[in-house]
C-alpha cells in the first residue's frame, strides 16, 4: 500500500476516535500509520541484517505494539498525558499499515519473531495507482473540510463516506479474485492483481521434496519453471544458475514473493539469470552473473541497481 493511502486512512480512523483531544489523536494516529516505512532509514543495515530492510521488522505486529507503547509511555513521563483512547489509536493505526501491506502483493511478517514467513492476499497490487489518485484526492477534501473550506457535507460525513469506500473497494476485489479463480479454466491457479483493476495475471505453485514447480499462464500457453532444491549445489557453468535462488543474498531479496520465475542467457562472453516473479514483473527483479567463478549480483529496483559481490562459487 502507498504512503498517500496509508496516510489516508491514518487521517479517518484518528479524527473517528478523536473527540475533544483531537489534534493529538490525529499527529499520534498519523504517525502511527507511515512509522513503518520509515525503515528506509535504517538502510545502512540492510545488507548486514535483511530483515531490517523494507516490509522487514518495522511490519510487524510486535513492532507495532512495542513502538505505540514506548510513546504513549513517553507521553505519559514528560506530558502526564493518560489516555488509553490515544493508545488504541496508535495501535489501531499502525496495525491498519501492516493489514494494508498484507492485502495486497508485497506481504508482511505476520508471525514475527516466531516466524520469517510472509503472507499476503494478493487483492490488489502493493502501490495501486487507482487508490494513490483517489487517496489524494481524499486527503485534499479531507483537509478542505477540516479547515472549514467546506460547509456541506460535514467533515463527519466526508470521513465515514471515504472509510466506506475503501472497504467496499477491497471486498470488491476479493470477490472479483474469488469469482476468478473459481471460473473453470483458472481452477488451480491464483488470480494476482496489475496495474490495471481490471486485468488479473494467474500462477501456480507446486512444491515437492526436491524442487518448486511455477506455472504462469502467458499469452502462449502455461510457462513453467523449475527451481530445484539442491541448496549445496556447486554453481559452475551457466545452467547452474537456477541454483543462486537458495543463496542468501537472492533469497533476502525475493522473500516477498510467492511466485518466483526467471531467465537464463547462456552464451558465449555472457552467463546470467534474472530472477522476480508474477507478482513483481519488471519492477524488482535480481540478477546474477557467473564471471570467472565469481558470482556478482545487482538487485534492480524501478530502475535502480544496488550490487552486492559474492565470493568464488558461493
Amino acid at each position: 500500500m502507498d504512503f498517500f493511502t496509508h496516510l489516508l486512512i491514518g487521517l479517518i480512523v484518528s479524527y473517528l476516535a478523536g473527540g475533544s483531544n483531537l489534534p493529538l489523536y490525529m499527529e499520534l494516529g498519523v504517525f502511527m500509520s507511515l512509522l513503518p516505512d520509515l525503515d528506509f532509514l535504517l538502510f545502512p543495515l540492510w545488507k548486514r541484517l535483511p530483515f531490517t530492510g523494507h516490509h522487514g521488522i518495522t511490519h510487524t505486529p510486535i513492532f507495532i505494539i512495542a513502538a505505540s507503547a514506548a510513546i504513549y509511555a513517553a507521553l505519559y513521563i514528560f506530558t502526564e498525558t493518560s489516555d488509553i483512547g490515544l493508545l488504541m489509536v496508535m495501535l489501531l493505526t499502525g496495525l491498519l499499515h501492516i493489514f494494508g501491506d498484507f492485502l495486497g502483493t508485497g506481504g508482511v511478517a505476520l508471525y514475527y519473531p516466531f516466524s520469517k514467513r510472509y503472507f499476503r492476499l494478493n487483492i490488489a497490487l502493493g502501490i495501486d495507482p487507482l487508490l494513490i489518485v483517489f487517496s489524494i484526492a481524499g486527503i485534499l477534501i479531507f483537509f478542505r473540510s477540516y479547515l472549514n473550506s467546506l460547509i456541506f457535507p460535514s467533515l463527519w460525513s466526508i470521513t465515514i463516506l471515504l472509510g466506506l469506500i475503501f472497504v467496499l473497494y477491497y471486498l470488491a476485489r476479493a470477490f472479483l479474485k474469488l469469482y476468478l479463480e473459481h471460473r473453470p479454466e483458472n481452477l488451480g491457479f491464483t488470480a494476482l492483481p496489475t496495474a490495471n483493476p481490471f486485468r488479473w495475471k494467474y500462477a501456480r505453485k507446486k512444491e515437492t521434496n526436491e524442487a518448486i514447480e511455477i506455472s504462469l499462464k502467458t499469452e502462449k500457453g502455461v510457462e513453467i519453471f523449475i527451481i530445484p532444491k539442491d541448496r549445496e549445489k556447486k554453481i559452475e557453468q551457466c545452467e547452474d544458475l537456477v541454483y543462486t535462488y537458495w543463496h542468501p543474498v537472492v533469497q533476502g531479496e525475493m522473500r516477498f514473493f510467492e511466485y518466483p520465475c526467471y531467465k537464463i542467457t547462456c552464451q558465449e562472453g555472457k552467463m546470467e539469470i534474472i530472477w522476480n516473479s508474477a507478482e513483481a514483473g519488471k519492477v524488482l527483479d535480481v540478477q546474477i552473473t557467473l564471471d570467472k567463478g565469481i558470482l556478482k549480483v545487482k538487485r534492480r529496483f524501478q530502475g535502480k541497481k544496488y550490487y552486492y559481490g559474492i565470493g568464488k562459487n558461493d
